[in-house]
């Protein structure tokens, strides 16, 4: 009977424990869930928090599209959102297939920097823009505005750096017009007989510019031949060499007239000139002076 009893007792407990380490088994199985499932929230919340928009000024070079970088070619396939005009978005066209496109204009730039514009359209227009990049980089999408040449030479998009300070915007450098068409004469600007300075301008100042005596380089967009020279002839002998590139980066297009600060004007009277960087310098008939007749270049 004892025997009995104390066996039923044993049974009992035996159950109780039993019973006890499941529960305690499912409350731990729970926990585990419960844990794996906050920490799962958390790294995905980590994950959305991570995601950020970016907003890049890409230079995409002049003239052709092979003048693109490889950096920009990438900027631009990793993005959702982007912003050109005409040309640009033509002879990208195949790269920007199924992105979202929106017009990037010049009015901005007009308006603020060149002061021949509206204020009320130019601030409509910025308004209009902010409000597509905001909500795109919010939602963790890449924008680009994409910027013929590069950026930072007359180009005039960097209005986007200012007004986007705080989405701490990227610039990816492009090649410029200037670097096609230095190519294009196989000079190099800074090697002249006289100076080793290069100057760039639109044409303001001119007249102070050309006292330096310096080789200038044109960015023709206001100024037309006749009135550079006119205003460089007090400064410059008649003499000096100039030359004049058309498209340049475009391989079809692309076309030189040279001359002196003398000739250019009748070479290039009654021409309505497209496209083009106005030279002028001595670099552009420098020569190293290597004599090949009294020292041969060893036969390979």
């Amino acid at each position: 009977m004892y025997v009995r009893e104390r066996d039923r007792k044993t049974g009992s407990l035996g159950g109780l424990c039993n019973r006890s380490t499941t529960v305690l088994r499912v409350i731990c199985a729970a926990l585990m869930l419960l844990f794996a499932s906050s920490a799962g929230s958390y790294a995905t919340a980590c994950s959305q928090g991570a995601q950020k928009g970016r907003l890049y000024l890409v230079g995409v070079g002049p003239g052709d599209a092979d003048n693109i970088t490889l950096r920009a070619l990438n900027t631009i396939k990793g993005s959702q959102v982007v912003f050109c005009m005409g040309e640009t978005r033509n002879k990208l066209q195949d790269i920007l297939k199924g992105k979202e496109i929106y017009d990037s204009g010049i009015l901005v730039h007009a308006t603020f920097m060149g002061k021949r514009g509206s204020y009320d359209e130019a601030m409509k227009e910025v308004n209009r823009i902010a409000g597509i990049i905001r909500k795109a980089v919010k939602e963790g999408k890449t924008v680009s505005i994409l910027e013929g040449g590069d950026p930072t030479i007359y180009g005039p998009q960097m209005w986007f750096m200012e007004v986007f300070e705080d989405l701490n915007p990227e610039i990816v450098p492009g090649l410029s017009c200037f670097n096609a068409a230095n190519a294009a004469l196989k000079k190099g600007v800074t090697w002249g007989e006289k100076t080793r300075s290069v100057i760039l301008t639109n044409g303001a100042d001119l007249e102070k510019l050309a006292e330096s005596g310096n080789a200038m380089v044109f960015f023709t967009m206001r100024i037309d031949v006749q009135e550079i020279v006119k205003k460089l002839k007090p400064y410059y002998p008649q003499d000096t060499p100039v030359a004049i590139v058309i498209y340049a980066g475009y391989k079809e297009k692309e076309r030189i007239i040279r001359g002196t600060l003398g000739t250019i004007q009748e070479k290039t009277k009654g021409e309505k000139l497209p496209l083009h960087l106005f030279y002028v310098g001595d670099f552009l008939t420098k020569r190293y002076g290597i004599d090949l007749k009294e020292n041969p270049v060893a036969p390979r």
